[in-house]
């Protein structure tokens, strides 16, 4: 049995989480790249998806823990206009080799900070080292997602 301990912020900067994600915005991964999200005492800054003609590209956002976690909620503050109303999240275990589905989410297109609780299964107490967040059903019509927090919230289970 893992001690779970307190609920808390997982997706700090300072405590080694990184992020990647399937586009940048015109590639300028300084103002619109995936840590951008994590900045949580800068309210400007964001990540920008890149959009394309069709609006039907393949969008991501992974956010890799750099040691074990159990992520009990996803906030996700989107910017109106520019959401995602389908959020699929799915996990990469402990031992795991491909990411496991968690939970559909549905999202809505305004700006507030959005609050999800995700399912603890009993495979998720194994602990997590990334988590993957797909993005359908865009609300823009090229297909860009502008997000400017997201955090993940949950129990440690080790550091690296």
């Amino acid at each position: 049995m893992v001690d779970k301990g307190e609920v808390v912020l997982l997706t700090s900067l300072s405590n080694g989480t990184t992020a990647r994600a399937s586009s940048v915005l015109q590639k300028n991964h300084k103002l619109y790249g995936p840590k951008k999200a994590f900045d949580y005492e800068n309210d400007t800054n964001c990540w920008n998806s890149e959009g394309s003609s069709s609006g039907k590209q393949d969008c991501y956002f992974i956010v890799e823990f750099e040691r074990l976690v159990i992520p009990t909620e996803v906030r996700i503050q989107f910017q109106a206009g520019f959401s995602s109303e389908e959020v699929y999240v799915s996990r990469l275990g402990a031992n795991a080799n491909s990411y496991e589905p968690v939970d559909e989410l549905e999202a809505e297109d305004e700006h507030e900070m959005q609050v999800f609780p995700l399912p603890v299964t009993d495979e998720a107490k194994e602990g997590s080292s990334a988590l993957k967040l797909e993005f359908k059903e865009f609300t823009d019509f090229y297909g860009r997602v502008t997000i400017y927090q997201l955090q993940v919230w949950g129990h440690e289970i080790s550091t690296k």
